[in-house]
């Protein structure tokens, strides 16, 4: 599975994208879409889009991992955040991506273990679990990165859950199934005695009938 973390940002998009097979997750590229202050916002949103959609059409992910944004006291901040979200959602949904989305406390939980974890924290992590031999800079793509790793590690246990839950059910449909043949079995022995007492003619009255006759002859 190839997956696309993006963490977004109006002056610094980060972009990381990664493949799992099975267990093991490797970067296979990450960058960093960066646009200016001075220039109009419909223009730093086009180069998001275009930039981010020459990602996708490179590298082929199926799967986008962003993260969601959190509204605290900069509103202003997180205003712009969400437009150049926006711009990178566009992108994803034009190439049909499936879309996950991580709270930074998701993120941080799944990659480092703790919701609490630090940047320097974060960038370790996805250095040792990407095997990589350097930190990924900036670190918006150490961000980028520890998305699409977290999307993985979600992906992955929603996975092994759902099989196991249809593996249950699967064992429960076969001890039914064992019971009802062997109740079929038990009606069917049952029967086949039954008719064959009858054609003995045991438990009838006219068989004991018959039978007291012949002895009387």
């Amino acid at each position: 599975m190839i997956i696309l973390g993006i963490d977004p940002g109006l002056a610094h998009t980060g972009w990381g994208v990664i493949e799992t097979r099975g267990n093991v997750c490797r970067a296979r590229a990450y960058g960093c879409v960066t646009t200016k202050a001075s220039e109009p916002i419909d223009q730093r949103l086009g180069r998001i889009f275009d930039e981010l959609t020459e990602v996708i059409e490179l590298y082929g992910p199926t799967q986008l991992s962003i993260e969601k944004i959190f509204f605290g006291e900069n509103s202003r901040s997180a205003l712009a955040t969400a437009h150049a979200r926006g711009a990178a959602l566009v992108a994803a949904a034009e190439a049909g991506l499936e879309l996950g989305e991580y709270t930074p406390m998701q993120i941080k939980q799944a990659v480092v273990g703790t919701g609490s974890a630090d940047k320097r924290q974060v960038i370790f992590m996805v250095r040792n679990i990407l095997a990589l031999d350097h930190d990924p800079r900036p670190d918006h793509c150490a961000d980028a990165l520890a998305a699409a790793i977290c999307h993985a590690n979600l992906t992955r246990t929603q996975r092994l859950t759902r099989e196991g839950a249809a593996l249950q059910v699967f064992e429960q449909q076969k001890a039914q199934e064992a019971l009802d043949a062997a109740t079929a079995r038990g009606v069917t022995a049952a029967a086949t005695a039954a008719r064959l007492a009858g054609a003995r003619g045991e438990g009838s009255p006219l068989g004991h009938v018959r039978q007291s006759r012949r002895n009387t002859q």
